[in-house]
């Protein structure tokens, strides 16, 4: 069988690839090793959050800003909701790596964050004891996605576009041939 591309593993990055390109016409073929979202990876159970502000550093946030972008459009084309939209609260020393790099983020790209000291998140968030010299971030561009479902969800629009998706298929090897690439 010849494929113009060859996706290997389809947990969430690899389904979302697979989508995509096979979006554009493209000939895919995606090998799993394991069955469909299976416990094995990253892209397993029920939730991951999505926070646009990135603490690690501000140069994610056009790139999260993007993803929103795409979930919206992936729910539109399945006529499912996977992207729960819901305020992230970050908490830590006011000087850690946390709380600054949220702030120094939502500064660069013009985010709307509310700092709040924990007086504050208490009063707001009776469930939480914050230890008084901490401080947080809230900002409502975030959310919880239903990951497996999201998994499933960019398998299925794949395959809808033409891919041949195969699960329980472990790559043995790759060689590069005349031409591209060999994969047992």
């Amino acid at each position: 069988m010849t494929s113009d591309v060859i996706v290997l593993g389809l947990g969430g990055m690899g389904a979302a690839t697979a989508a995509e390109i096979a979006r554009r016409g493209v000939r895919v073929l995606g090998l799993e090793q394991f069955g469909f979202t299976h416990r094995r990876g990253s892209s397993h159970g029920r939730t991951r959050i999505i926070r646009t502000a990135y603490y690690e550093h501000p140069a994610y946030v056009p790139l999260v800003r993007r993803a929103f972008d795409l979930w919206a459009d992936l729910e539109q084309r399945i006529g499912q909701r996977l992207l729960t939209p819901c305020p992230c609260l970050s908490v830590g020393p006011p000087s850690g790596e946390l709380v600054r790099g949220v702030q120094r983020a939502a500064v660069e790209h013009g985010l709307q964050v509310e700092s709040l000291s924990a007086a504050e998140i208490e009063r707001r968030y009776p469930q939480f004891r914050i230890p008084p010299e901490f401080a947080g971030v809230l900002e409502q561009a975030a959310g919880i996605l239903a990951v497996e479902e999201c998994v499933r969800a960019y398998l299925d629009d794949a395959i809808s576009h033409g891919a041949d998706l195969r699960s329980e298929e472990p790559v043995l090897g790759w060689q590069a041939v005349a031409g591209g690439v060999e994969v047992t």
